[in-house]
């Protein structure tokens, strides 16, 4: 009988758990469905060709933190200098790299060494060499000693010139107007908006997926990558735009990350000591401006700037996806003190308890509710018609967050095609099968790898294709 009452107080406990959280996830998506809606009609609304044209419009920093990226890095760069933006740089540092990411960079921009002044506001692993493209000018390239992700971005800050920086990732391929999409809430607001970031397409091959027209785009025909292009939509479109609504945008990703420079020096730049660097800093930011009362924005957008590399296989995935949920784990442990706390507002009383739910809750729950559902059904105490219609009602209900995502993307950039747009919403309810039981597991690993104080990058490899 106890062992009966026990597992009872189980299922409603995991029930109980799905009916908040996916009242949290729609609420959420109601407001990012807002959200979007007025920001797509507010940027058509805007004269932008009068910001292209102003000299008053604020330059930009791009920053490339780059380790062994032969592959990715020259069409990466490529993409950055053929924006459309009155005046910007480009930092790309190489990190001791081992293969041929500084040979090809100096190869295809024609690189010349440099003696270049800078402030070394930020310590960083000792520079072996700085170069300068004598095509383009505006390309500065380092070559340094081996430090990580956080050690080459502080170095690139070191010589970065401009009043706001963007930090994206070697395989993150912009659009031509990324820039100024990125910018286009800044210079409404410059003495508030302090970070922005933006959704990706996810792409085997993001140099072909940039190619593509607006409106003819195509989802990759991989399955796999169709999950991830759905499953970033869905983190962007129906949670960060809702988030940015609140001001407690959690994680300004490293893919596409915006920042006013003179804050990263106030806290002190990238963070060496955390497996990632993004979404640490985006938590010390709140941290910061919340305990001193400034006020301040961090914003995600709706549009589409770029696409990024996905993996293929996989392994590669359950990899990539164990690092995010490590760095999720050690982060909101390491500024726990704000949770629940009314002095950081919108981030202590309603982001990070969701964080909490959603993301470090959620491994333990997913493995939970599994097995007591499972011997539930085994032991007569669910019936099993009860089992599958609630199976059945969270892929629908999957499918309608999906969908409401899909909608989002499709009214503020009308990138993809119509086929494929309906192809993304017919996967929506397939996730819960065939995409889920992928990130719980690698959450699992993550939670173990957390527990272990696992700190490796695990970076997949790169998709198959010849350096350019």
């Amino acid at each position: 009988m106890t062992l009966e009452v026990g597992l009872r107080w189980a299922v409603y406990a995991c029930f109980g758990y799905l009916a908040v959280i996916y009242t949290s996830y729609f609420a959420l998506a109601a407001v990012s469905l807002f959200e979007g809606v007025f920001r797509a009609r507010q940027r058509d609304a805007e004269d932008l060709a009068g910001a292209f044209d102003s000299h008053f419009t604020i330059p930009v920093s791009v920053l490339f933190a780059a380790y062994n990226e032969e592959v990715p890095i020259v069409n990466a760069v490529r993409s950055v200098l053929a924006n459309q933006y009155p005046e910007f740089e480009v930092i790309v540092v190489s990190d001791g790299s081992t293969d041929r990411t500084l040979d090809v960079l100096r190869e295809a921009f024609q690189l010349e060494p440099r003696h270049i002044f800078y402030r070394k506001r930020f310590e960083t692993e000792p520079v072996r060499g700085t170069y300068r493209s004598a095509t383009d000018p505006r390309l500065i390239v380092v070559d340094k000693e081996n430090g990580g992700k956080a050690d080459s971005l502080n170095c690139a800050l070191n010589l970065a010139r401009y009043r706001y920086v963007l930090a994206i990732d070697a395989d993150t391929l912009l659009a031509p107007d990324a820039l100024m999409a990125g910018m286009r809430l800044v210079l409404r607001d410059p003495g508030n908006v302090i970070g922005v970031t933006s959704i990706l397409g996810v792409a085997e091959k993001p140099e072909a997926r940039i190619a593509e027209p607006r409106g003819a785009r195509c989802v990759d025909r991989r399955t796999l990558l169709a999950f991830q292009q759905l499953d970033f939509e869905r983190s962007y479109l129906t949670a960060r735009l809702g988030w940015s609504r609140f001001n407690f945008m959690l994680c300004n990703a490293g893919a596409f990350a915006m920042w006013r420079r003179d804050v990263l020096e106030e806290v002190g730049g990238f963070s060496t000591g955390f497996t990632c660097e993004d979404i640490e800093l985006t938590f010390r930011v709140h941290e910061h401006f919340r305990r001193l009362g400034k006020p301040y924005r961090i914003l995600s957008l709706g549009e589409t700037v770029g696409a990024t590399e996905g993996p293929t296989g996989i392994r590669s995935l359950i990899r990539q996806r164990e690092r995010w949920q490590r760095v999720i784990m050690e982060t909101v442990f390491a500024y726990r003190r704000m949770l629940g706390r009314p002095r950081y507002g919108t981030v202590g009383l309603i982001g990070l308890p969701f964080y909490v739910l959603s993301e470090i809750v959620a491994p333990f729950v997913e493995s939970l509710s599994l097995v007591v559902l499972v011997v539930a059904v085994a032991t007569g105490l669910l019936d099993l018609r009860v089992f599958a219609l609630t199976i059945v009602s969270l892929a629908v209900l999957n499918g309608i967050l999906a969908n409401v995502a899909v909608l989002v993307d499709d009214y503020t950039n009308r990138l993809y095609r119509l086929r494929d747009l309906l192809r993304l919403c017919l996967l929506g309810p397939f996730e819960l099968f065939l995409y889920r039981p992928l990130v719980m597991l690698a959450r699992a690993r993550g939670v173990v790898g957390y527990l272990r104080g696992d700190q490796t990058w695990n970076k997949f490899e790169r998709n198959a294709r010849t350096a350019t």
